[in-house]
Formats: C-alpha cells, sequence, structure tokens
C-alpha cells in the first residue's frame, strides 16, 4: 500500500512539474484599484490555490476547536467518573484478600490445590 501511494505522489508530482513548465507564460491579473499583476500563470494558479486552502482552512476552524474543547471537556468527566469506580474497585479486592478464619487467601497462586 505504501508504495502504491508513493507511485501516486510522483505522478502527481510530475504532471504538475509538467503543467508548471508549461505556463510559463506571462499573465496579467487584473485586481482593486487599476491594480495589475504580471506573473507567470502557473505562479497564479498557484496563489489562487494557496487562497483557496488558507479560506478553507479559516471555514473549518472554528468548528475544529469547538469539537476539541467538547474532548477535552469529556475526558475529564471520564476521569473523574473512573476515579472513584477505581477506588471503589481497590477497596472491594482488599476486603476480597482479607483472611478468613485467620487464614489468607491464596491471591494467584500456581499449582493444585491441596
Amino acid at each position: 500500500m505504501k508504495l502504491f501511494a508513493w507511485i501516486v505522489r510522483i505522478v502527481v508530482f510530475v504532471l504538475l512539474f509538467v503543467l508548471a513548465l508549461r505556463n510559463t507564460a506571462e499573465a496579467s491579473l487584473q485586481l482593486f484599484f487599476n491594480a495589475v499583476w504580471h506573473a507567470p500563470l502557473i505562479l497564479i494558479l498557484f496563489a489562487a490555490f494557496v487562497l483557496g486552502a488558507v479560506a478553507a482552512l479559516a471555514s473549518v476552524a472554528p468548528g475544529l476547536m469547538r469539537q476539541r474543547m467538547e474532548v477535552a471537556k469529556l475526558r475529564r468527566v471520564a476521569a473523574e467518573a473512573q476515579a472513584p469506580a477505581s477506588a471503589a474497585a481497590a477497596a472491594s479486592s482488599a476486603a476480597a484478600s482479607a483472611p478468613r478464619d485467620g487464614k489468607p487467601v491464596p491471591y494467584n497462586v500456581v499449582g493444585p490445590k491441596v
């Protein structure tokens, strides 16, 4: 599976590299207030891609932060609920291993019972 992933990565890289080599012609991008940006076409495409990725991350970030805060809160609640349960389990195991009739109860004894 790793080999397949590397083959896909290499193919995508080669395709993008060839695209970049074929689109080196000068292009003009008309911006606001009569500003013009002259750059190779591939650079303009790359800038548009980066701006789109940044916009997508900015739109997803608040939801991710909300989810992380909720997960942290639930983990705290689970840890608080587990602490009394583990204390009760320790107390019950201590009571179970208490001696009966003056004889200690064997714990994890290997071999036949005599």
